[in-house]
């Protein structure tokens, strides 16, 4: 069974054990009441996990700036991605294509890499909002930041 066709099953058990309680115990009976409680309560509970999902949706379109931090100092590059961009692939990318030079590549230290990552993840999580990266001047000298229009 794969993932679309077992939703679909267990709907389908779910619509066949309420019409087997209907038919068989009638509208009076305490079970067909406990089932229109039970009914009731699940629609509740998926309106409330549909909500959540619209949320994590709309959160993934937000705009996540990029900056440079040189020694402390933030330099906002003017360019961004959405999110649910937001990976060390898409970064990276973006990267390349502000260097100078095509033929070098940028590339973190081993004593960065792993706060980089953590970061990443921090954004795709909704816990930060602009991808900041870290380099000295002399790693900054390879970029051509694009002027504020």
């Amino acid at each position: 069974m794969n993932k679309l066709t077992k939703p679909l099953f267990i709907f389908l058990i779910f619509i066949l054990i309420g019409l087997s309680i209907r038919y068989f115990f009638g509208e009076e009976s305490k079970i067909w009441e406990f089932w229109g409680v039970l009914d009731t309560s699940s629609a509740v509970a998926l309106a409330i996990l549909a909500f959540l999902a619209y949320k994590n949706m709309i959160k993934e379109e937000d705009t996540i700036p990029i900056f440079f931090n040189i020694d402390g100092k933030e330099i906002d590059t003017n360019l961004s991605l959405l999110r649910k961009n937001c990976t060390r692939g898409e970064i990276v990318g973006v990267l390349g294509m502000m260097q100078k030079d095509t033929k070098k590549r940028f590339s973190f230290s081993t004593k960065e890499l792993p706060v980089f990552l953590k970061h990443i993840q921090d954004i795709q999580k909704g816990k930060e909002d602009k991808v900041i990266i870290n380099m000295t001047k002399e790693e900054f000298e390879q970029f051509e930041v694009m002027e504020n229009k």
